[in-house]
């Protein structure tokens, strides 16, 4: 009687694994005041048809529901001064949020400290930084945020793919458990 809880325990702990496949997760990217991104599972699949709210010191500043392709996308008037806050619900129990921090906007400076004169005018580049004007730096961070996009997009998707060794590894867990208890279990008068 004893072997069949243990069978059934492991029986319910494979699977609640497949949980997991469905963890919701959000991506965002920020160029000028324009927010866009989309919402996707882990184990595959976008969040369809699902509604989405921008949050700013805990307003709604924007919301909406996900396209076809689980895409959402809001322009902002003005650069926020505080975090922006993308969550996404699929009203099944899934919810997701993504923060993005009030320096992706421009709106306020990084908290990188700044070069001194002196540095800045020993350096090769202060000569072509001198030259720019701010059209042109705008044209670079666009081009810069176009080629970093799809490099976001793969990181995220690799921190939240679901990997064979994960699984693996909750099973070798879940069999060491079971001998140990085993082990007990025998050893008990």
């Amino acid at each position: 009687m004893n072997s069949r809880r243990l069978l059934a325990l492991v029986l319910l702990l494979t699977l609640s694994a497949p949980a997991l496949a469905h963890k919701l997760k959000v991506f965002a990217t920020v160029e000028a005041q324009q927010v866009q991104g989309y919402a996707f599972f882990v184990g595959g699949g976008r969040a369809r048809g699902t509604s989405w709210t921008a949050l700013a010191d805990d307003q709604p500043i924007a919301s909406g529901e996900t396209d076809n392709e689980g895409r959402y996308a809001f322009l902002l008037e003005t650069p926020p001064q505080v975090a922006l806050v993308v969550r996404v619900d699929t009203q099944e129990g899934h919810t997701a949020s993504i923060t993005l921090d009030a320096a992706r906007f421009g709106g306020i400076k990084s908290a990188t400290p700044a070069l001194t004169t002196a540095a800045v005018k020993n350096a090769a580049t202060a000569v072509a930084a001198e030259r720019l004007t701010t059209t042109e730096i705008a044209a670079i961070e666009a081009a810069v945020q176009r080629q970093v996009t799809p490099l976001l997009e793969r990181i995220e998707k690799l921190d939240a793919r679901l990997r064979a060794t994960d699984i693996l590894s909750g099973l070798f867990l879940i069999i060491g458990l079971a001998g140990l208890w085993f082990g007990w279990r025998g050893r008990r008068p």
